[in-house]
């Protein structure tokens, strides 16, 4: 029966939702500039804890929103890694307490790349001194544990990218405006710029996703911002996760023939633009030289061909998780401490080929299958994170990767679409335009 009587749980969940993100964000930056990053901690945590009993999803999407904040204010630090352990321990305990998960495939690979990841890092192959390899292994299973959680109580998808697209705007917005660099190029929250090129990647994917599926322009300002940061970067890697995830978000819904010019437009871009950019003298590039550029790139080729061999050599568990850039350092084919720069090969040099295999299965559970509009927008911002671990190490790193472990999970939560593809209707009619 419908009386038209607001439901006072709905508002209260809507009050948390639109007011309690952006309060609890403020309310940390504030605590930490003036009264120390333990106080803050200790406030989050509070809050935190008081949101996960009611709504653990919510408590997900404040962890998301905290991400950035956290990052500018102590970055390089153990605050955020903390944080992200407690959520995965506080939302694990409380679906132990409730009751109702069951074991399926996807926890069973989280489960089982965890494993694997962790007896390479107890017992490796190779003996070399490695300074906090506990902290790295320990970071990776911190983001398998959040896809674990975002799978067993998984957010709404549009707040994820909502909160993903907001933070993000946010946190190019104060990058810019600190205006710190490196050699000319944007840096900051202790990262180098492609590091930052990447964190700043997928917000831009969500914005612009959110324009698109839900015709909201407002996100175009966040988009825009998000834009001028990336390009500040000269990250190469950086562009290619930004082009990846803008090319699933321009080519989902669209009929064959659209598909068919989208792409071969984008692939004549792809070809055309390193030479313009070669052209341009100090834009997109920061000024370096094609001879640095190019001996930059001879040097991750080495260290991938290395890490190819050695994947090889160990197929089952690897030299070891975080002793690839001091093996390469020992290396006489390389003989510079250098990572992969392409986490895939990480996975397959430091814990086995079995643990990539492992891996692929379960990002393509995830990303492969259909997904209604605000799926979607998830969807690519996976492609795009899929795309940037081609070109850099970031599954350790909170700041780049939490988004994607969050967004993942939620993805797995969804069962397979085995009907019709119903995308290109709801994206191809949408209503008009919003303000907002």
């Amino acid at each position: 029966m419908v009386t038209g009587r607001p439901d006072p749980k709905s508002l209260s969940t809507a009050a948390i939702g639109r007011l309690g993100l952006p309060a609890a964000g403020s309310v940390a930056v504030y605590l930490a500039l003036f009264h120390g990053v333990a106080a803050a901690a200790c406030v989050v945590a509070i809050c935190f804890g008081l949101v996960v009993w009611p709504r653990p999803d919510v408590a997900l999407l404040r962890l998301l929103a905290l991400v950035p904040a956290v990052a500018a204010v102590d970055p390089g630090g153990t605050t955020l890694p903390a944080m992200a352990l407690g959520a995965v321990v506080l939302l694990v305990l409380l679906r132990v307490v409730l009751g109702g998960s069951r074991l399926c495939m996807d926890l069973l690979l989280i489960s089982f790349i965890a494993a694997a990841v962790t007896v390479s890092w107890l017992m490796p192959q190779e003996t070399f001194g490695v300074e906090h390899a506990w902290k790295t292994c320990g970071l990776l299973l911190v983001g398998l544990g959040l896809i674990a959680v975002s799978a067993l109580t998984p957010p709404d998808p549009r707040r994820i990218a909502q909160v993903v697209a907001a933070s993000g705007g946010g946190l190019a917005t104060y990058l810019v405006l600190r205006g710190e660099y490196a050699f000319d190029r944007l840096t900051g929250l202790g990262l180098n710029p492609n590091y930052v090129g990447a964190a700043l990647a997928l917000p831009l994917v969500a914005a612009v996703g959110l324009v698109r599926f839900n015709r909201s322009w407002v996100w175009m300002v966040p988009a825009a911002v998000c834009v001028c940061a990336v390009l500040e970067t000269r990250s190469r890697g950086a562009f290619v996760m930004a082009a990846a995830g803008l090319a699933c978000v321009l080519l989902a819904g669209r009929p064959l023939r659209q598909k068919v010019l989208i792409g071969l437009a984008l692939l004549a871009v792809t070809l055309v633009l390193p030479g313009t950019l070669d052209s341009m003298e100090g834009n997109l590039t920061g000024g370096r030289t094609s001879t640095e550029l190019a001996a930059n790139t001879e040097v991750r080729k080495k260290a991938a061909l290395l890490a190819v061999r050695v994947a090889l050599d160990h197929p089952l568990r690897g030299i070891g998780y975080a002793i690839f850039p001091e093996y390469a350092r020992a290396s006489p084919d390389l003989g510079i401490y250098i990572n992969t720069h392409n986490d895939y090969l990480r996975l397959a040099a430091e814990a086995g080929l079995v643990t990539l295999v492992l891996w692929v299965v379960l990002l393509w559970r995830g990303l492969a299958r259909r997904h209604t509009a605000d799926h979607l927008v998830l969807q690519s911002l996976g492609v795009s994170y899929a795309a940037g671990l081609l070109f850099a190490n970031a599954l350790t790193d909170l700041v780049i990767s939490t988004p994607f472990w969050i967004s993942l999970g939620c993805l797995l939560a969804r069962p397979a679409d085995r009907g019709p593809d119903h995308t290109a209707q709801q994206v191809s009619s949408p209503p008009l335009p919003s303000a907002a």
